[in-house]
């Protein structure tokens, strides 16, 4: 079957390509998952994978069944993504500790810093607990769930609408170049 369905996509069957899609995309999202802990980055990964597999569909050559090149391929694009991630925490850690070039720059940073502590404040007590203790505390979502007798799905929800809060709240300072801001928000 694989290779009758593999052959429809290369000839670009969207509906045969469709099909598999169907089939795959919610365990390829869990193994995603399972990898990353993290729902939203789980769906982007597989999404790549997908995007990919139908944009060089008349090049791909499958050695394996189909739904081993998918899960092999999910789990290279998901070890791919937590290097990327790893790459820019190192890269944010040493611009944060970096001394600034010029006066100017202690200023941005000290602004900066002090916009991050306002927003923090707006978050609601309960879901800065949440964050404060991924972030700062380094605690990984099940541990935070056990500390505090609630369950995962609770805390990556919690932790979501953080993030979200705080993307928006912090927008302002792209237009500065502080890429920065956005980069500690979605790496620590």
């Amino acid at each position: 079957m694989d290779s009758s369905v593999l052959e429809d996509i290369k000839f670009g069957d969207e509906k045969a390509f469709e099909n598999v899609f169907q089939q795959f995309y919610e365990v390829l999202c869990s193994h995603a998952y399972n990898l990353l802990r993290d729902g939203d980055d789980a769906e982007e990964m597989v999404q790549n994978v997908f995007v990919k597999f139908w944009n060089k569909k008349d090049r791909v050559i499958i050695t394996t069944s189909l739904k081993s090149y998918l899960f092999q391929s999910v789990k290279n694009e998901c070890l791919n993504f937590i290097k990327h991630k790893q790459v820019v925490r190192e890269h944010v850690t040493e611009s944060l500790h970096a001394k600034p070039d010029a006066p100017s720059d202690t200023v941005v940073v000290a602004e900066l810093q002090k916009k991050i502590e306002d927003v923090l404040e707006g978050i609601p007590p309960e879901r800065k607990k949440i964050f404060l203790m991924n972030r700062n505390d380094g605690l990984k979502y099940r541990e935070i769930a056990v500390k505090l007798n609630i369950s995962i799905k609770t805390v990556e929800n919690q932790m979501g609408k953080a993030l979200k809060y705080l993307r928006s709240e912090l927008a302002e300072y792209m237009s500065v170049g502080l890429l920065i801001v956005i980069k500690w928000i979605n790496n620590f």
